[in-house]
């Protein structure tokens, strides 16, 4: 090898470790990102704030807006704008609904710069009942229940369990709709309706310890009819005596899967450098909230309805968790 080219030989080395440091320093990274998030206050808007830290800590990204918004449908529009850098939510059904153009969405035609993340944590979801007498859905016959009509996913799944059941709402089961879950919480407290259908939030504690709110167990039939409809859900067990009802025994139901979107226009780099963040450092913040725990690698492939940000896929391929199956589903997305 000649002198020119042992000299050419190390430059080349030179420059592509100087790249290499660059890019692990962040250094092309928006000084601020904004994330379209829940409300204030909420166990998501918390945990927004926690992983907020180890964006600015691990990245040179400066400052983390979290944007509040009161739903997954509320965001994405201006995701397709670029307004929102990323969107943290419990719909996977809008993010879904968003690419398509189909449902709450379909007015305003295919948001296609909206992208899948990840699967970050899930929400105990299931029939809640006050009368002691309720113990299986199907004994909900001839009741009155609160449900969620504005959310398509909620309310298909509400219709589709008890349909599994032998029932139809409206018709076996009185439907009281509501917008907020304080609607029937205070329904359930004045004694208008006999159940809810609803996350076991921390809000159905004080039913539970008024008038000893239960929940009812999901079949595994009712789950795989559920996300037959809908794939967009999870399962989990409620342990004995924990969480806002206090189970007797150990008890089946719907997970409401909650994740993280980013826009297209977000780069590659600040995807990527933003997980590394939350995920090689998950211990450091992962104590703000209970569900933030859940917030793992094994959970974050789950669920797959909208095509996944480049920056998602280099690193999920880094990691050693991206498969055939998500690339194959990758590219039937991108290609609709």
């Amino acid at each position: 090898m000649t002198s020119f080219s042992r000299t050419a030989s190390r430059l080349a080395i030179v420059a592509a470790l100087a790249t290499f440091g660059a890019a692990a320093r962040g250094a092309d990274l928006p000084s601020v990102i904004t994330i379209g998030g829940p409300a204030e206050g909420s166990s998501g808007y918390l945990i927004a704030t926690g992983y907020s830290t180890a964006i600015t800590k691990y990245t040179s990204i400066k400052k983390v807006i979290i944007q509040p918004f009161a739903g997954a449908e509320a965001w994405p529009s201006r995701m397709q704008t670029g307004e929102v850098n990323f969107g943290q939510h419990c719909g996977f059904k809008q993010v879904m609904e968003a690419y398509t153009g189909t449902g709450v969405f379909k007015s305003m035609g295919r948001l296609k710069n909206v992208r899948n993340v990840a699967t970050a944590y899930g929400i105990p979801y299931s029939f809640h009942a006050v009368d002691p007498a309720i113990k299986q859905i199907a004994d909900l016959k001839g009741r009155t229940v609160f449900v969620q009509p504005s959310h398509t996913d909620l309310y298909n799944a509400t219709k589709t369990i008890l349909q599994t059941a032998g029932l139809t709402l409206g018709k076996d089961v009185k439907a009281i709709p509501f917008r907020s879950p304080t609607e029937p919480i205070q329904g359930l407290l004045t004694g208008r309706g006999d159940a809810m259908v609803y996350a076991a939030i921390p809000g159905l504690t004080e039913v539970q310890q008024g008038k000893g709110l239960h929940t009812l167990p999901i079949t595994d039939e009712m789950f795989h009819k559920v996300d037959a409809v809908d794939p967009i859900w999870g399962q989990t067990v409620i342990k004995a005596g924990t969480g806002p009802t206090k189970p007797a025994v150990d008890t089946p139901v719907l997970e409401l899967e909650c994740g993280m979107a980013a826009g297209a226009q977000t780069s590659a780099d600040t995807v990527y450098a933003v997980m590394k963040a939350l995920y090689d450092h998950h211990d450091e913040w992962a104590s703000v909230h209970p569900q933030a725990k859940q917030w793992t690698l094994q959970r974050a492939t789950q669920i797959n309805v909208a095509p996944y940000h480049e920056g998602a896929v280099r690193f999920y391929k880094e990691k050693g968790i991206w498969t055939a199956a998500l690339e194959a589903q990758q590219k039937k997305l991108l290609a609709e």
